[in-house]
């Protein structure tokens, strides 16, 4: 089976977070029957319900062994999209479908990669773990927190992992993250008294001290000294408040802020900067989602940079920038770096690849494998 035809057929699994559809059992035969691997299905509960994972392993617990992370669920698909979502259509070159850029199509051009390398291998230069996981988009709670640790739980961490979430810029190959800004997500709420507009003093309206408050942490003056993540920035995301009619002060208003920051910052030191503007009139509450992390790992990034060199002659560039991945819970384990497609369509409609750059990763993926495994295991 071609990468192609495999990214195709995950495409047509209705895999919306944290829903599985039947992917994993799919995705498990593939690794079974065409690269050897042993797999298991791992079930977790959840807030949002039961989450399907997949861990798939070939080789010896007692030599260095590659890992590599990605997930199966999509975001829905919402409206608008010029063909059915879950039928991957090709035209123009492209492949269009939800997931093919995030991350159907990085899952399928490893499972192919590995698929090439174990025909082309001995048994005791293939030690593999992979850990594909149906809750990535709404936080991994019960995806990969957990079957880390699981895999933690009966020796099954890898020596150096893979993400293959979409890190490209223009073509497949032209940058791989070596880690991420932190996340945090910040909801704020205020109360004020419900009034009319005409009689009710300014220093009631919840709405207007909520407005105030992100003025002041939007002009703040954030720190950057960082020399491996883009500059700490903030972000309202959501302001709301229960009342429609235009004549009514509001009694109570909430706002989702997101920060992602650089090493500049711990958690403690941003929670000061968002408790110093607050005069105790509203209710703060954090969710951390991540710390920055990079990997210092010196030879995993050149391996995978000389293997996208073998292949395409082009010369990636690392970054600390981008989005959170399960990288973040992996990093504690052992030395991780992230690279996939290129991401300038992930989680839109009409979501697409280019082709060429599908059958690319494959190449990549498969030169790859084979250089960390005889870096490993030549000396």
């Amino acid at each position: 089976m071609n990468v192609i035809e495999l990214c195709s057929n995950l495409v047509s699994f209705r895999s919306i977070t944290p829903n599985d559809d039947g992917i994993a059992e799919y995705v498990a035969n593939f690794l079974e029957t065409r690269c050897g691997c042993s797999c298991t299905i791992l079930e977790f509960q959840s807030e949002n319900g039961v989450v399907k994972n997949l861990f798939a392993s070939r080789g010896d617990n007692n030599k260095p062994s590659l890992g590599f992370i990605g997930h199966l669920d999509v975001v829905p698909p919402g409206d608008g999209w010029s063909s059915d979502p879950f039928c991957a259509v090709q035209r123009d070159g492209r492949m269009f479908g939800r997931g093919v850029c995030d991350m159907k199509g990085g899952v399928a051009a490893f499972c192919c990669a590995l698929e090439t390398f174990v025909k082309q291998a001995s048994n005791d230069k293939c030690n593999i773990r992979i850990f594909l996981t149906g809750d990535e988009e709404i936080g991994s709670v019960a995806g990969m927190q957990s079957l880390l640790k699981w895999a933690e739980q009966n020796g099954q961490l890898p020596s150096a992992c893979l993400v293959g979430e979409p890190t490209s810029i223009e073509v497949t190959g032209d940058r791989i993250y070596l880690g991420h800004r932190g996340s945090v997500n910040v909801n704020v709420v205020a109360m004020g008294k419900q009034n009319h507009v005409a009689t009710a003093p300014a220093s009631d309206n919840a709405l207007s001290k909520l407005c105030c408050y992100i003025s002041h942490l939007i002009q703040h003056d954030w720190r950057a000294n960082s020399t491996r993540f883009p500059n700490t920035k903030l972000e309202p995301t959501l302001l709301f408040n229960n009342n429609y009619a235009t004549n009514i002060i509001p009694d109570r208003a909430s706002a989702n802020i997101n920060v992602r920051f650089s090493d500049d910052y711990t958690p403690e030191e941003l929670q000061g900067i968002f408790n110093q503007y607050n005069n105790e009139s509203l209710k703060l509450n954090f969710d951390f989602c991540g710390l920055p992390y990079y990997c210092d790992d010196k030879i995993l990034p050149n391996i995978l940079a000389k293997s996208i060199e073998q292949v395409t002659q082009c010369k990636p560039v690392f970054s600390g920038g981008g989005g959170t991945s399960d990288g973040r819970f992996m990093i504690n384990h052992c030395p991780v770096i992230e690279f996939g497609l290129p991401d300038t369509t992930m989680h839109q409609k009409d979501e697409s690849i280019a082709i060429s750059d599908l059958q690319l990763l494959e190449k990549i993926y498969t030169c790859f494998i084979s250089n960390y495994f005889h870096e490993n295991y030549s000396k």
